[in-house]
């Protein structure tokens, strides 16, 4: 350990895709030459896993790579060699520094989700892989009903506490690397990495059973319902983000009306 890192190593892209899949590391460091495929590339499949983690690019090949191909692919930063262990490390300070700065933007204060900017800007990266590689991106989208009944009967304060509800719900729902987000009063929106159209039938009925669950252990005065849909992002489609969660929107108002 040095300076508070602990640090795991991996010889091949392969052994290094499966320390990220099975711990939750805060940061990512790999050479732009890397055994079984190209650090870009490492990055953009460990992005996939591990969308909030930190990563930094080290080359030798300052002509062919640049800081904003490194960027490019969801880097935050580009480390040129030869580096000292002691540049090294105020990169990576730097690095998390960044990291903050942008998180506490793109957080939603009430619920610990992303928000809306903080969706767009996650998924984005998500949506040029999926048009790289030519695969669809299903996504969750949720509505709470009666937020207003409740603000009106019971007080915001304990319509706040159904939509934090709602959260630890959703989180409890799907795997830390997907991407949850509060993208209006009581919106929510969740894309699942990797999943493909079935496995979100699997986890819209984990939501049912988790919401079952707290209505039944939950002492309120009224019971937390919430509406959902699948959203399919097809990525030789002409229909935006933003687009398909408005239709997201319009099929809720169906449903309630």
């Amino acid at each position: 350990m040095l300076q508070g890192y602990s640090c795991e190593t991996a010889r091949d892209a392969e052994t290094a895709l499966n320390l990220v899949d099975k711990t939750p590391f805060d940061i990512l460091v790999t050479d732009i030459v890397f055994p079984g495929m190209k650090g870009i590339e490492l990055i953009e499949k460990a992005r996939r896993l591990r969308p909030d983690m930190v990563t930094i690019i080290m080359t030798g090949f300052i002509n062919k790579y640049t800081y904003d191909s490194a960027i490019e692919v969801g880097a935050l930063d580009l480390i040129k060699k030869p580096f000292t262990l002691k540049e090294l490390i105020a990169r990576i300070e730097h690095a998390k520094t960044l990291k903050h700065l942008r998180d506490t933007s793109l957080i939603d204060q009430l619920t610990g989700l992303y928000n809306r900017l903080g969706f767009f800007t996650l998924t984005e990266h998500q949506i040029a892989l999926a048009k790289r590689e030519k695969r669809g991106l299903v996504m969750l989208y949720a509505d709470m009903d009666d937020l207003k009944g409740i603000n009106d009967r019971w007080g915001r304060q304990e319509g706040d506490r159904a939509l934090i509800d709602a959260a630890i719900m959703l989180r409890a729902t799907f795997r830390k690397s997907d991407i949850i987000a509060r993208v209006g009063g009581d919106e929510f929106v969740a894309l699942t990495i990797g999943a493909a159209g079935d496995d979100i039938d699997k986890i819209a009925s984990r939501l049912r059973a988790h919401l079952e669950n707290l209505n039944a252990s939950k002492n309120r005065n009224y019971k937390l319902l919430i509406s959902f849909c699948k959203l399919c992002f097809d990525p030789e489609g002409t229909r935006s983000l933003d687009e398909l969660l408005s239709y997201g929107d319009t099929m809720m108002r169906k449903r309630e009306s």
